[in-house]
């Protein structure tokens, strides 16, 4: 058995879905996209800065030769499903569920690398799960993991795109594995499902639209992204949930993905006060752990204020006197989406204590909008 067999056996032994081989080649095409898309202020601002590093593998290491490309499914089936208006509670993206992503395919990616080690003990190596200097869905799609979905998602044939993307750069002469016909067809499902047009055309996302970039985003929201938020606390799956190859697609029923701290629907009044142990209990132990509380809290208040339930006045009144000037903001704003006007008192109360700006002007607006 040659070695290239034995790695694929071998990373189906240790948990992982797919295993494919390609060529450490750059992606001059990739790179010269990339830097139009952030000419064009399109491109996420979570893509490292330097394009030339992540479009070539062999900057990241010399002697690179070979990528092993690895796969895992992260779809898990669920029962719960909530009426979210009348319970108050908001929609995780299919990612946040269960463990950190990062640390699970990481983990198993460690674990192949102990591997290639005992095959080859001088091997070089360099691994890489999303955070990682390289361009992760390019690779993919080199290696035959999938084909590229419209909405920029790699699409596995069995898996769909519910999966998450690592490997390792090696100095090994491997055998490489070619690339997939891509079946979107003439489909266009995504582009029209995407809440924001952010889907411009077949496979150009312009990511400072895009709600997934937007849940996740620090700061004060525009007055349209909280509107078209509608319940996404973090993510969004969207253009993912239409995709017909998504609709029967295997699950890896790997446990670690199920959801284990956080609910999948989460109550919002109870984000709205999260106290930074409850964080850490509740969002540390997944991929939702890096943001901190700030953006979870105020995506909650602008959740009610878009469900619309005065159930959750009690909660944003509260929200006024939080030490936050963010969710302060963000809670006068959903009182005045919520629209009953027994709730200006209130408004002018805060008012009166406010001395942060662009509180002091939510404030005044939602209280002009309620007394019209």
């Amino acid at each position: 058995m040659n070695l290239t067999t034995k790695i694929k056996e071998q990373g189906k032994k240790i948990g992982l879905d797919e295993v494919k081989i390609t060529a450490a080649e750059p992606f001059p095409a990739v790179k010269d996209f990339l830097f139009k898309m952030k000419e064009e202020d399109k491109l996420s601002k979570f893509v490292k800065g330097d394009l030339d590093l992540i479009t070539d593998p062999k900057q990241v290491l010399s002697t690179a030769r070979s990528i092993i490309v690895t796969a895992i499914s992260y779809q898990v089936d669920i029962n719960q499903k909530p009426n979210l208006k009348e319970e108050l509670r908001g929609k995780l993206s299919r990612f946040t569920w269960g463990e950190d992503y990062h640390n699970v395919l990481g983990k198993k990616l460690d674990q192949l690398i102990d591997f290639l080690n005992q095959q080859v003990p001088a091997v070089k190596t360099k691994k890489f799960v999303d955070t990682g200097p390289t361009v992760d869905r390019a690779l993919a799609r080199r290696a035959g993991i999938g084909w590229q979905g419209k909405n920029c998602s790699i699409i596995h044939p069995e898996y769909g795109s519910w999966i998450f993307i690592g490997g390792i750069i090696t100095d090994l002469e491997l055998k490489l594995d070619l690339p997939l016909e891509n079946k979107c067809g003439d489909c266009q499902k995504c582009i029209e499902a995407c809440p924001t047009g952010a889907l411009e055309e077949p496979y150009l996302l312009n990511s400072s639209k895009c709600l997934g970039y937007v849940t996740l985003s620090r700061g004060y929201l525009k007055e349209e992204e909280r509107q078209t938020m509608g319940t996404r606390l973090w993510g969004c799956d969207t253009c993912q949930e239409v995709c017909p190859y998504n609709q029967e697609a295997e699950s890896g029923n790997h446990s670690e993905f199920q959801p284990q701290t956080i609910e999948v629907y989460p109550q919002l009044p109870d984000l709205l006060t999260l106290t930074d142990r409850e964080y850490q209990e509740k969002f540390g132990p997944t991929a939702m752990n890096w943001r901190g509380k700030r953006p979870i809290q105020r995506n909650a208040a602008v959740i009610m204020g878009n469900l619309k339930n005065p159930k959750a006045i009690p909660y944003l009144i509260e929200g006024l006197k939080d030490s936050k000037p963010i969710v302060r903001a963000h809670s006068a704003w959903a009182l005045g989406e919520i629209g009953v006007a027994n709730v200006v008192a209130d408004l002018e109360q805060a008012l009166q204590i406010e001395q942060t700006k662009q509180v002091t002007e939510e404030l005044r607006s939602a209280i002009q909008k309620l007394s019209s």
